[in-house]
């Protein structure tokens, strides 16, 4: 009698030695061991943390915008002669076609949305009676928070003329608009820009053209 007494505890205790630990009872995750959580009242092992979704990649087809930028265009010069005499001021204007083609590069940032930009710009006009060269390089802001990114600032103009006449110099007050294109390439933008050149000679030039730019 015994022996099998002894037997059934043997076998109760391998038993016991082979079954899976029950999970102990909590109320809080300080109640369980390290590497488990309190769940339901019970002890068990804690949930793998979520892996992080991956960083959004860049929008295809998103506008290039890199503080660098390159135009070229053609329009509209006006160049207006004014002559003081006995009788009177007079003056005379001569329309003509004209192209450019120039620059501008980021320098510092003024704040955070207004950077201070150098620029500079070559034009060739074909008056009648002789050709212009104006020659302007000069400071400017940016600002690139618009559909429409905006440059304005001021130059110094240098304009040689065919004929051998004196070089006319002068104040330059120049405006862009940048229209960004993605469509067309990431790089590209459709430019337009408006400039008034106050010099000396008794001369002044007024230009407005279009064209495209490129960042680079």
């Amino acid at each position: 009698m015994i022996g099998k007494l002894v037997s059934a505890l043997a076998v109760c205790g391998a038993l016991a030695a082979t079954s899976p630990a029950h999970a102990a009872s909590c109320k809080k995750d300080s109640d369980c061991a390290s590497g488990q959580a309190c769940t339901a009242g019970k002890c068990a092992a804690k949930a793998a943390a979520p892996a992080p979704a991956p960083a959004a990649a860049p929008a295809s087809g998103a506008a290039v915008n890199t503080g660098r930028i390159a135009w070229g265009g053609i329009g509209y010069y006006n160049v207006t002669v004014s002559v003081n005499t006995a009788f009177g001021n007079f003056s005379a204007s001569n329309g003509a076609f004209g192209i450019n083609a120039g620059g501008a590069i980021n320098l510092l940032q003024l704040t955070p949305d207004l950077p201070l930009a150098a620029w500079a710009n070559l034009g060739i006009a074909f008056p009648s009676g002789g050709t212009f060269w104006p020659i302007t390089g000069g400071a400017a802001v940016r600002y690139d928070k618009l559909p429409v990114q905006l440059l304005g600032g001021l130059g110094l103009t240098v304009m040689p003329a065919s004929g051998g006449g004196p070089t006319a110099v002068g104040l330059a007050i120049q405006a862009m608009g940048f229209l960004p294109l993605p469509q067309v390439h990431p790089n590209f933008s459709a430019v337009a820009a408006i400039a008034y050149h106050i010099l000396n000679q008794s001369e002044s030039l007024f230009t407005f053209t279009v064209g495209g730019g490129w960042a680079l």
